[in-house]
C-alpha cells in the first residue's frame, strides 16, 4: 500500500496516561510500522518527537488556531485523524476543512447533551467522517441525526497477559492481619473521577472476604479515602508496573456507566482476569455475563455490590478469566488499525481512494460538499 502522510490531533498525549493517549499511541504506533508518515499534534508542553514523528506542542498561551493551521499546512497531510475533538480538535477539523484536506474523527468521549448543538456544528458539520468506539456511542449519536459507523479499540495481548501475574504482590494485597483466609482482590484501575462512577466503589465498604484495591489518581482519592478504610490506594502506576498489578487482581470491576472504549476491561480480560461492569455504555461490548465476567445494573441500589459479592464467592472464577484470555485474542491493536486504515480512512491497499473516484473544483474529496447535505448544522 502506498505510503500517506498522516496528521493525528489529539487533546493529550505523554506524559499523559489517559484512555485518549493510549488509544492514539496504538494507532500511530501501527501506521509507523507500516511506513506510514505521522504528524502528531497535540497540547504542550511535551516531548517534540515520538518513533520519530515530530510532535506539534501548541503552546496555550499563543493562540491554537494559527498554530493548528501552521502545522497542518507545513506537513500537509493527506489526512487529518482528529481523536475525540477538544478545543484543538475544532480548530484542526476548522482548517483541515479550509485547506482542503479530508477529515476523520474518532469520538471517544461522550458528548453530553448539553454541548450537542455545538458539537453538531463544530464537530460533525466539519468532518469527512465520524466514528464511534462502541454501539452505546453509536445510538447516542443516532439520536442527533449522526450515522456514525462503530470502531472498536483493540488490546495489546502480548502486553497484557495472565503470565505475568505475581503471586507475592496478590498475597501482600490479600493477607489479612488475624485472620488465615486470605480475601479476594478485587481491583479498580483508572482515573478517580466522578464521571467514570467511582462513588460507587464505596459500595463495596462492607463487604466480607474482599479486599479493594485502588489504582489509579484523581480528584476523588480523597472522597473515597474516608469511605473505604481498609481498601488499598496505589495511586499513579507507570505502565510497565501496571500490567503486572492488573495481572495479579482476582476480579476488575469498573462502576462507569458511560465508559466509550473500555480499556480497563479489556486490558483485565487479556490478564486474565475476570470482570464486572455496568449493563451500559462501553461495557456492553466488553462484558460477556457468565463468559468473562458478570454485569450490574446501573440503576440499583444493590446491583453493583452483589455481582462483585457472587463473582467473588466463585471458586470456578478462573475459568472466566480463561475465557476472557480468549475473546481477548480475537481483537488486537493490530487488526483494530488496519481495520481503521483499510475501511475508514478512505483508501484501499493499492492507495485508491475507497468512498470515491472525484474531488471538487478546490481538489478536496467531495466529502466536503456532502457536508452540506448534513441539514442545517453543516452551516
Amino acid at each position: 500500500m502506498e505510503a500517506r502522510r498522516i496528521s493525528v490531533v489529539t487533546e493529550s498525549f505523554y506524559p499523559a496516561v489517559d484512555g485518549t493517549t493510549r488509544t492514539v499511541k496504538q494507532v500511530v504506533d501501527r501506521l509507523v510500522d507500516t511506513g506510514h508518515e505521522v504528524q502528531i499534534i497535540a497540547p504542550g508542553p511535551g516531548l517534540s518527537t515520538y518513533r520519530s514523528s515530530r510532535v506539534a506542542r501548541i503552546r496555550p498561551l499563543d493562540k491554537p488556531g494559527r498554530q493548528v493551521a501552521a502545522a497542518l499546512g507545513s506537513f500537509a497531510p493527506d489526512l487529518v485523524h482528529v481523536a475525540s475533538p477538544g478545543l484543538l480538535g475544532r480548530k484542526a477539523l476548522k482548517h483541515a476543512d479550509l485547506q482542503g484536506r479530508r477529515s476523520i474523527v474518532v469520538q471517544q468521549s461522550p458528548v453530553p447533551p448539553i454541548t450537542a448543538e455545538h458539537w453538531l456544528r463544530k464537530v460533525h458539520a466539519r468532518a469527512d467522517q465520524v466514528l464511534v468506539t462502541c454501539d452505546w456511542m453509536r445510538e447516542r449519536l443516532g439520536e442527533l441525526g449522526v450515522d456514525a459507523p462503530v470502531w472498536s479499540p483493540g488490546v495489546d495481548v502480548a502486553a497484557w497477559s495472565p503470565e505475568l501475574r505475581d503471586p507475592r504482590l496478590h498475597d501482600a494485597w490479600a493477607r489479612r492481619k488475624v485472620e488465615a483466609t486470605p480475601r479476594v482482590v478485587v481491583g479498580y484501575v483508572g482515573s478517580l473521577h466522578k464521571r467514570h462512577g467511582v462513588r460507587r466503589l464505596a459500595e463495596l465498604a462492607a463487604l466480607p472476604g474482599i479486599r479493594l484495591v485502588i489504582i489509579g489518581d484523581g480528584p476523588q482519592r480523597h472522597w473515597l479515602r474516608d469511605r473505604l478504610p481498609s481498601a488499598k490506594f496505589v495511586g499513579a502506576v507507570e505502565p510497565g508496573d501496571l500490567v503486572t498489578a492488573m495481572a495479579s487482581l482476582d476480579v476488575l470491576v469498573h462502576p462507569g456507566a458511560e465508559q466509550t472504549c473500555g480499556h480497563a476491561l479489556r486490558e483485565a480480560a487479556a490478564s486474565g482476569v475476570p470482570v464486572v461492569g455496568p449493563r451500559a455504555g462501553g461495557a456492553l461490548d466488553v462484558v460477556r455475563p457468565l463468559e468473562n465476567g458478570l454485569f450490574f445494573d446501573p440503576a440499583s441500589a444493590s446491583s453493583f455490590r452483589e455481582a462483585v459479592a457472587r463473582l467473588a464467592a466463585d471458586r470456578h472464577r478462573s475459568l472466566l478469566g480463561a475465557r476472557g484470555r480468549e475473546l481477548a485474542l480475537t481483537r488486537s491493536w493490530t487488526e483494530a488499525v488496519d481495520e481503521l486504515v483499510d475501511v475508514h480512512y478512505g483508501w484501499s491497499r493499492d492507495g485508491r481512494c475507497t468512498t470515491s473516484s472525484t474531488t471538487d473544483a478546490r481538489g478536496r474529496h467531495p466529502g466536503g460538499a456532502a457536508r452540506a447535505a448534513k441539514g442545517p448544522h453543516a452551516a
